[in-house]
């Protein structure tokens, strides 16, 4: 039974991988037609394939202005790429099988665990269901909100109103951060209530589904405990941990930017664009603040938080807040010589502990490699764009496709194409990476073995 779910989760695995790859390969396809483009068959191949892996992907990294090259059939799908991506292939596809009343079968949960990064999930077929009804409800609501705001606002025509209602709901809740502005939503950076809908749908889809799961779950009101429900620990440090990263990114915006990109605007605006670009590095692209201008200070501020991402079985990308919680518990073990990593008075076991480390090395490593094929392929254009923060701005990019970001200081479109097609693989890896390391090398420890090697002291530190 155990050698059949081993062989069964790496099928699902291999399964998950391919999925990404042939509804990338599939929107690239679509993207090269000439009805996808205002200027039929202006789009290369490559310029196509980077704006499907970015789309699947949520990324939001651009090489075209979506809003004005695309017709309105290249936007539709670059939007079903972008739910697709957010929500995951195999999310939707098992949706559709529950729909059509089939039964899951071991290989469809099994699927689905390691999609949602969550191992022995209870009731799959509940969870299946909460997750689409959630998504399809709240970007529904922002929608409308957004549809609204722009016609009774911003006076768009009802038709444009509902079309960009719609189209920023779901990229702001699938994380992607695409926008049909050319400047992203610096336009709207002073508009509480736009800022508001948008960074809301951005934490919300954000914060992962085995969250919304457990808290849909938990009847705090209720004075009986038994029946109250309790809240998990992963609960508790995706909560806490989006909750400490937010603060500490809004702070450092207000105080560094305050003179800088902020100039000029009332205490009001400043904290309305702090607080929305402090939601954003994380997860979404989106900006309202030109990210070329930031302090060399703020971009680095920005790559740490773009590396650890959004929490674990959300729509966003990095190596996950529970992750990086749990490496800083492991350190603080450590240092203070304590027997076991604990987090809120729970033990977190060692075989979790080392493969937080192993996914931030590998995903560090990743980072790396992509960075050195970087500078190692980029040519003149890219160089003159950037002048003497060259190296900085590739790092920049690299880090936001890994994270699955899209937060750009604008070098993107002036890569070459093998500097395209080496963010397109990170973005792919930084998709696909924490969906499939913790199979790799979550699996359970082996038994003590009969033979065992002798042990020797290594100096490290």
């Amino acid at each position: 039974m155990k050698n059949t779910i081993k062989k069964t989760r790496t099928n699902a695995s291999r399964l998950i991988i391919l999925s990404f790859l042939g509804t990338i390969l599939a929107g690239a396809f679509l993207l090269t037609m000439p009805f996808s483009t205002q200027t039929p068959g202006c789009m290369n191949v490559v310029d196509a394939l980077f704006t499907s892996a970015s789309a699947t992907c949520v990324t939001g990294l651009i090489v075209v202005d979506t809003g004005s090259f695309f017709t309105p059939f290249g936007k539709t799908v670059i939007l079903v790429l972008i739910q697709l991506g957010g929500l995951g292939i195999m999310t939707m596809s098992t949706f559709f099988l529950i729909m059509l009343g089939r039964r899951l079968t071991l290989k469809d949960r099994i699927t689905m665990e390691d999609t949602l990064g969550e191992k022995k999930i209870k009731g799959v077929k509940g969870l299946i269901l909460m997750i689409v009804g959630m998504t399809i409800l709240l970007e529904v609501i922002g929608a409308a909100l957004l549809t609204l705001r722009f016609f009774r606002v911003y006076h768009y025509p009802i038709n444009k109103a509902i079309i960009h209602g719609i189209f920023h709901s779901v990229s702001a809740f699938c994380n992607a951060g695409f926008s049909l502005y050319h400047d992203s939503l610096m336009r709207f950076g002073d508009d509480w209530v736009i800022t508001g809908i948008m960074g809301g749908l951005v934490l919300l889809g954000g914060i992962g589904f085995v969250v919304w799961y457990n808290l849909t779950h938990w009847y705090f009101w209720r004075r009986d405990r038994t029946r109250r429900g309790r809240l998990r620990l992963q609960t508790k440090i995706a909560l806490a941990m989006s909750a400490i990263l937010l603060v500490i990114m809004f702070l450092f915006l207000l105080v560094v930017e305050w003179n800088n990109t902020l100039e000029g605007l009332t205490v009001g605006e400043k904290i309305c664009r702090s607080v929305f670009q402090a939601i954003t590095p994380r997860t979404a692209g989106f900006n309202t603040m030109p990210i070329d201008r930031l302090n060399p200070a703020t971009l680095w501020i920005t790559i740490v938080m773009m590396f650890i991402g959004a929490s674990p079985g959300s729509t966003g990308g990095g190596i996950k807040t529970c992750t990086f919680a749990v490496i800083l518990a492991s350190v603080y073990r450590m240092v203070t010589g304590k027997r076991q990593v604990v987090i809120r008075k729970k033990s977190i076991a060692e075989h979790t502990s080392t493969k937080a480390i192993s996914i931030a090395v590998i995903s560090l490593a990743v980072v790396f490699v992509a960075c050195a094929l970087l500078l190692l392929v980029e040519t003149t254009t890219s160089r003159q764009f950037c002048g003497n923060s060259y190296m900085g701005s590739l790092i920049f990019e690299a880090v936001s496709a890994f994270g699955t970001v899209g937060l750009s200081v604008g070098v993107t479109p002036h890569l070459s194409y093998l500097g395209k097609i080496v963010i397109i693989l990170t973005m792919y890896v930084g998709r696909i990476g924490p969906l499939t390391l913790a199979l790799l090398i979550g699996r359970k420890v082996q038994p003590p073995a009969i033979i065992r090697y002798p042990e020797e002291s290594v100096m490290v530190g």
